[in-house]
């Protein structure tokens, strides 16, 4: 039976949702069918149709990225991808990941950006590396903080009441950082800090100064299988904050639970300070390094031509794409920038690097210097010290840190 690609219809969305968890191995989860993030931007999903059935499915939602220096782009956020297994190697992953590319240009997205469950998938597709987390495990009996001077206040709030506060803060935060991802308003107003059946403790405590929010954390109590002390394991699904000094204090909170053994941070800033502000170094233990969001540009002068850059510089770059090689991604380009801005156009000269489209995403928001990828054999160096060079340029005034899955 032939296979039509096309957007989902309400009435369809249940089928597409259900599909979409069997695909992920998640065969029992409750009806979100009708969940704001399901159904936001119905227009952007692709279901793939044998008949009446959804055998596989994918979407884009419209996201914001920051870029380093605070410059704000539109993007592709690439979600939902998932293929029955009973319709595996029949091209059906290519075929959406080729409309959903499509549809980003078409849109004016000069990047598109997603969350991988398997790492070995998406490079294929021109999609690399951009941002990482880190993966932290506390003990907190052992846990003491150099500095204990207190700072501001915390307070606990009902999850259905926190989203206009939380929001506020995110807001400020995320357009501040490189490599931040946008929240759509209707992801919070659709039950972002809902818990999921597996994880009904759920907290969310909020920061303040002077009467002003400026940081929060949502975290889950849960049974630790491996102690028979019956303490919980905390475990942090996000915590941010808009200053230091506030994320010390989230972070002084969140290790002086009462009841809880151990503190589990699974997608922490990659550059976090926690480390550095404990007495013993060794009761903060990382536990995976993690990669976030992996990033495809899809127009390289527009990308390179809207971040700010830590010196001036001039590269020429020669980008490979081989899922479209016919695109604005491909080709190459010279760039011209520094703090104050950038200039990125085609051109003809020789090219200082050669490099795939999957590495411009790695390297765009500053996770990685270009001359590690030198070194792996992933980026050619065409002209001595263009690596270099081109370190200095891409280097990012902190690391970047996405916060947002989808």
């Amino acid at each position: 039976m032939p296979i039509d690609l096309r957007p989902v219809t309400p009435e369809e969305m249940p089928a597409f949702v259900r599909a979409n968890a069997v695909g992920f191995g998640e065969g029992n989860l409750p009806d979100v069918s009708g969940n704001a993030w399901a159904t936001h931007e119905p227009e952007r999903t692709i279901g793939a149709f044998e008949g009446d059935d959804v055998v596989a499915g994918s979407r884009n939602y419209s996201l914001e990225l920051t870029l380093p220096g605070g410059p704000v782009l539109p993007a592709a956020g690439v979600s939902w991808v998932s293929v029955l297994p009973t319709h595996r190697r029949q091209g059906l992953l290519r075929l959406m990941m080729s409309l959903l590319l499509d549809d980003a240009v078409d849109r004016g997205e000069p990047v598109a950006l997603l969350t991988a469950s398997e790492g070995g998938i998406y490079r294929r597709f021109g999609f690399g590396v951009a941002t990482r987390a880190l993966g932290l495990e506390l003990d907190r009996r052992r846990v003491r903080f150099a500095d204990a001077e207190p700072y501001g206040s915390t307070r606990l709030v009902d999850p259905a009441a926190a989203v206009p506060v939380v929001s506020r803060i995110f807001e400020r935060v995320r357009r501040s950082r490189p490599g931040a991802v946008s929240r759509p308003d209707a992801w919070w107003d659709g039950g972002w800090f809902e818990p999921w059946e597996k994880d009904r403790n759920r907290f969310v405590v909020i920061h303040e100064h002077d009467g002003e929010p400026d940081a929060f954390t949502l975290y889950a109590l849960e049974k630790d299988p491996r102690r028979t002390d019956g303490l919980y394991r905390l475990f942090v699904h996000e915590a941010v904050a808009a200053d230091p000094r506030a994320d010390a204090a989230l972070w002084r909170y969140l290790c002086g639970v009462d009841l809880v053994g151990t503190v589990v941070a699974p997608a922490a800033e990659p550059d976090t300070a926690l480390p550095w502000r404990l007495e013993d170094p060794r009761a903060c233990r990382v536990d995976g390094w993690p990669d976030f969001v992996w990033a495809r540009p899809l127009d390289t002068a527009a990308l390179l031509g809207a971040r700010r850059y830590g010196v001036e510089g001039r590269l020429v770059l020669e980008v490979h794409d081989g899922f479209r090689p016919e695109g604005r991604a491909a080709g190459r380009f010279g760039l011209d920038g520094g703090p104050g801005g950038a200039e990125c156009a085609a051109c003809d000269s020789e090219p200082d690097l050669a490099l795939d489209v999957a590495d411009l995403g790695a390297v765009v928001l500053g996770g990685v210097p270009p001359s590690v990828l030198v070194r792996a054999g992933r980026i050619e160096e065409r002209h001595p010290g263009a690596a270099s060079r081109a370190d200095a340029m891409f280097g990012a005034e902190r690391q970047p840190c996405a916060f947002t899955w989808f």
